[in-house]
């Protein structure tokens, strides 16, 4: 019997190892092994493209294509599990639920008023001189419900302008108590950045940004863009503009500018990857720092 009992336990001890090492091998999985996206798209008098983003040798993909409508198809082991739908026929979808949802049967007792009403009003049309006081009557009826409607209309008007005067008044006041504290702001804004553990933060934060950025960035593109204006000094300036930006994408892109016609064209591929770990240890790097977390909390407030 006690040899029984043992073999039991030994058995539920070797389950919950396995399980615990599926569960780790998971944890694993999902930290390590990279998100990957490749896409290209172009523009010539309209947008093209495609998407396309895989995980685990391709056990999970996702493909966004876009020709005028988008199409999202979602694959699990090669089999589609959401059936490739235009998104026009799901908004058309949404909408038609939303007008049935919105859609009430008008109750009997409302109908049978109005029915009334008509049945009045035939019967007034075909009674005789004599009952003319009754027709007055009604008119008079009709008369005082469109004064009353009248005066509801002027209540409501009237109220929202007061209700638009109180926010102009509003407004006015946040200005001005804002102008009075420019200068504590400014005093204030001096001593954060004077303060030497924000600048500590500060370099902290700006090198934590820089390294996710050039992790997510695409680390594979090609792209020509071609662009003018019909004033070239225009298109000057726009290519002092994107001169700024250049040698960060100077690898991918290629610039054309045209000085004699107005132009845009477009066409580029890029893929890169994204390891959930990778951003989760730039996420603790920061919150590891004892003064941002302060920062954050005093933020959030």
């Amino acid at each position: 019997m006690l040899h029984i009992i043992l073999f039991i336990l030994k058995l539920l001890g070797i389950l919950i190892l396995i399980l615990l090492g599926l569960i780790l091998l998971a944890a694993l999985l999902v930290l390590f092994v990279p998100v990957r996206y490749r896409g290209e798209g172009s523009y010539f008098n309209k947008v093209k493209g495609n998407m396309k983003i895989s995980w685990l040798l391709h056990i999970l993909t996702v493909t966004v294509r876009y020709d005028g409508e988008v199409v999202i198809l979602v694959r699990l082991f090669g089999f589609p599990i959401m059936r490739p739908k235009k998104m026009d026929e799901e908004l058309k979808e949404a909408e038609e639920i939303m007008v049935q949802a919105m859609e009430i049967e008008e109750p009997e007792t409302v109908k049978e008023v109005r029915q009334l009403g008509r049945d009045v009003k035939k019967t007034v049309q075909g009674e005789s001189l004599s009952q003319q006081p009754v027709l007055k009557d009604i008119k008079q009826t009709e008369q005082t419900e469109h004064v009353s409607w009248l005066q509801e209309l002027y209540n409501r008007i009237k109220k929202r302008l007061i209700h638009i005067l109180e926010k102009i008044k509003y407004l006015y006041r946040r200005i001005c108590d804002t102008l009075k504290n420019m200068k504590e702001k400014k005093d204030e804004i001096q001593a954060f950045l004077s303060d030497s553990k924000n600048q500590k933060t500060a370099k902290l934060l700006y090198r934590q940004v820089k390294r996710l950025i050039r992790h997510i960035f695409p680390v594979k593109g090609h792209g020509d863009v071609k662009f003018g204006f019909d004033d070239p000094g225009l298109t000057g300036q726009a290519l002092m503009a994107v001169s700024l930006l250049y040698p960060f994408f100077h690898k991918y892109w290629n610039l054309y500018p045209v000085f004699d016609e107005s132009v845009f064209t477009a066409e580029g591929t890029f893929q890169g990857r994204i390891r959930l770990g990778t951003v989760l240890i730039i996420g603790l790097r920061m919150l590891l720092d004892k003064n941002f977390r302060v920062l954050l909390k005093r933020w959030l407030r």
